[in-house]
């Protein structure tokens, strides 16, 4: 099993784990929130039959990653990245972010000197769209959140999961109940202190990173988004040089990349071999 060294706490070191297959130009994958590396399944056997080199990995709490209990504010998270991205040595990489994943994929872009990326795709983006530090309703709504993860957060992991998939609408079509479980299975195996912190990282303003980016911009949303709907976290992202590439996926919910995954993987296939 690959890992790559990012920082220590206390004795032990803290690991990345990741996966890196098939040959080609890289695309680098940036799982969200309560997932790991391997949500990506399905974007991830895609890209790989169109010929790219497909890099997963779990963020740090998450999946087979170490779980320390700092360093899940989005400096740590894309330097985490960052030494993942220099240990494999990718260059002229894609790099796509889903949901709070997209975090990550902004403030590596907005780090002066960070190269090695021709373009990013945001998917179902989260934190980016919806600059919560000067949002008082937002911060109220997400300070609720972190609450109900600290009393009781088997059951505050379980909303969370219904909304994302829609599950009043789409389970037992688009949504297995044998989907649904694993997805469970996967977030109650995350670290407390992950679940939290990265929550928590939400209120991050990523304008300033938005304002550095100069690569091409693909943004993947679903119509039905109850997590973070289109016409909040997609459209406006201020200050961006360049006019993103934008897609809305009819009767999409947040977790498009399993549910809508044709859709998805058409238009991150089409948009990554469109950019030079």
């Amino acid at each position: 099993m690959p890992y790559v060294t990012v920082g220590q706490e206390n004795s032990g070191a803290i690991r990345i784990y990741y996966e890196d297959h098939g040959q080609g130009a890289p695309v680098v994958l940036v799982h969200g929130f309560l997932l790991n590396g391997r949500s990506w399944e399905k974007q991830e056997a895609a890209l790989l039959a169109a010929g790219y080199r497909v890099v997963t990995y779990d963020r740090r709490g998450f999946g087979g990653s170490s779980r320390p209990s700092v360093g899940y504010d989005y400096d740590t998270l894309a330097a985490d990245l960052g030494v993942l991205m220099g240990r494999l040595d990718l260059r002229g990489a894609v790099l796509a972010g889903f949901c709070a994943g997209t975090g990550e994929v902004l403030r590596y872009l907005g780090v002066p000197g960070r190269g090695r990326v021709r373009a990013a795709a945001l998917i179902a983006p989260l934190a980016p769209g919806v600059p919560w530090a000067g949002d008082d309703q937002g911060r109220g709504v997400l300070g609720e959140f972190i609450g109900q993860l600290s009393a009781d957060r088997p059951a505050a992991i379980k909303t969370f999961l219904d909304r994302s998939y829609n599950i009043d609408l789409l389970g037992g079509t688009r949504v297995s109940d044998q989907a649904w479980q694993n997805s469970f299975h996967v977030a109650i195996g995350a670290s407390a202190a992950a679940v939290r912190g990265c929550a928590a990282a939400w209120l991050e303003d990523f304008r300033a990173d938005l304002a550095r980016i100069t690569v091409p911009v693909l943004v993947v949303q679903g119509a039905q988004d109850r997590i973070a709907p289109p016409r909040a976290a997609g459209s406006p992202l201020p200050g961006l040089p360049v006019s993103p590439r934008h897609v809305v996926v009819p009767g999409g919910p947040h977790a498009i990349i399993w549910t809508h995954a044709d859709e998805v993987n058409q238009a991150l296939l089409a948009f990554i071999r469109g950019p030079g």
